[in-house]
């Protein structure tokens, strides 16, 4: 094929100022960055499994299997296969078959009489049959970058259910997080209201002894209503994460799952360690990377495709046909024409058309060379700024501990000095509510190091390796039930 395909160029003088090859392979990122499909990283693929909670495991896979944005990106990729199935059919010898059949002059009746060499034309009916097979001998490529590029948009697209997956994955653990964590919330809140009740109740005893004053009795009851303000929105977040934890299951947003619902306290994971990884390794975790990518190659293929029509497009073909005035006269000999041999078309005249399409082509595969770095260079941002958020979560959330336990020391010793007669009950209630105070705000950054963990765990890309087949929506269920 090579051969001929030079022989071709130098005998057609158009055509060998116009032979030009198509780019074997995509270019590599312009970014000083190694990509190795190989790299492995060490960071978990199921990652939700660190927080060692089998109801969280069962909802994530659940979600992975059920969630009706996952079906809906599963069904394009089946699409885009059956398109890939297509062109791949382009490399196969086609078949047509037809039949005729009228009253009339044909011109096989036109040349009957002239063998004849009669002045009589039949006139009356006429039946025939035949068939045509032709198959394109890919010489110039076309077929080979047509199969490229379709195959790089099953990979994109495989990719982009892949990233499904990840976001999937990532906000099913955060609203079972966040649900468990407005739970608990919700209990230091109820406990701090009920100390402000019994600290209101206190002062105005006082105040009826003689003892207090009403500028105490007003600022007590001030704090009763202040802390009694933190509840409904607690109230509100954890019915808000219960419903988006049922919809990403694939559930109808008031039936979220039994466990998820008595989820009182946020698991957590006891130590986290995020390697500094090279890129190669984390970016092979990133699907909009791969899809990415996957689309450059399917750009840099389609320069293929628009170079090939350079040169003419040869199919080796062969016909059979029979006509005759009855259908039972189709296996006479006289009837029966048959051809064999190569069929080539060539649009030649108008390379301009073709040279536009090529620079049309070309600036296509920039465009996605362009993407392709932009997207590297905002999955590397992602996960520096997450995990700088992550760190300086862990942080305050350390900081937040002393302060609790130190807060907890401190309520201890007011307990043994109320116990001595050296402090009064309204001390120690006070005491008492700088502890739960320590401990709601510890419990509020708790809250916050959950959305950074899961949002770290997002941006590195975990979570559609050996993901669970997606249940695709069953057409016949709706025929059975009349909609």
């Amino acid at each position: 094929m090579p051969r001929f395909r030079k022989l071709l160029c130098s005998l057609i003088p158009i055509v060998s100022v116009s032979c030009s090859t198509a780019p074997s392979q995509a270019p590599n990122t312009t970014l000083p960055i190694q990509l190795d499909s190989r790299a492995t990283s060490s960071v978990p693929d199921q990652w939700w499994r660190l927080y060692q909670d089998p109801n969280l495991n069962t909802a994530v896979e659940q979600a992975l299997a059920h969630n009706r944005n996952l079906s809906e990106a599963a069904a394009h990729l089946l699409a885009a296969r059956q398109v890939a199935n297509a062109v791949e059919g382009e490399k196969l010898p086609s078949t047509s078959l037809h039949t005729e059949g009228g009253y009339g002059s044909t011109a096989q009746d036109q040349l009957e009489a002239a063998l004849d060499q009669s002045d009589t034309i039949r006139t009356g009916t006429r039946y025939g049959i035949g068939m045509d097979v032709q198959w394109e001998v890919d010489l110039f490529g076309r077929l080979k970058s047509l199969s490229k590029a379709s195959h790089a948009n099953v990979l994109a697209v495989m990719a982009e259910e892949q990233g499904m997956r990840v976001e999937v994955a990532a906000e099913t653990t955060r609203a079972w997080l966040n649900a468990c964590d407005a739970a608990q919330q919700s209990v230091l809140a109820q406990r701090a209201l009920t100390l402000a009740e019994e600290k209101q109740h206190v002062v105005q005893m006082l105040s009826q002894a003689g003892v207090g004053s009403t500028l105490d009795q007003v600022q007590a009851q001030a704090r009763v209503d202040q802390t009694s303000t933190a509840l409904p929105p607690l109230h509100a977040a954890r019915q808000r994460a219960l419903a988006e934890l049922a919809v990403l299951m694939g559930r109808l947003p008031d039936d979220p799952p039994a466990a998820a619902q008595q989820c009182a306290t946020a698991p957590a994971i006891a130590s986290i360690h995020i390697p500094h990884e090279t890129g190669a390794a984390l970016l092979q975790r990133r699907p909009d990377v791969l899809r990415a990518q996957q689309q450059l190659n399917a750009a840099t293929a389609k320069i293929g495709v628009s170079t090939a029509e350079l040169y003419p497009r040869i199919s080796l073909g062969g016909a059979i046909y029979s006509s005759a005035h009855q259908p039972k006269g189709w296996g006479d000999s006289g009837a029966t024409v048959w051809s064999l041999g190569p069929l080539i078309s060539w649009s030649f005249p108008n390379i301009s058309i073709t040279r536009a399409h090529i620079a049309e082509a070309g600036a296509n595969q920039q465009a996605a060379l362009a993407h392709f770095d932009a997207t590297l260079l905002q999955a590397l941002k992602e996960v520096q700024e997450n995990l700088a958020d992550y760190q300086a979560a862990q942080q305050a959330q350390s900081s937040l501990q002393d302060a609790a336990a130190q807060s907890q020391q401190a309520l201890h010793l007011a307990q043994i000095a109320q116990k001595e007669g050296a402090s009064s009950a309204l001390d120690y209630l006070t005491a008492q509510q700088a502890t739960l105070a320590a401990q709601r705000q510890l419990a509020n950054e708790n809250g916050e190091l959950i959305n950074a963990q899961v949002t770290l765990f997002k941006s590195l890309g975990g979570g559609w390796q050996q993901a669970p087949d997606i249940a695709l929506p069953d057409l016949s269920l709706l025929s059975k039930t009349g909609n």
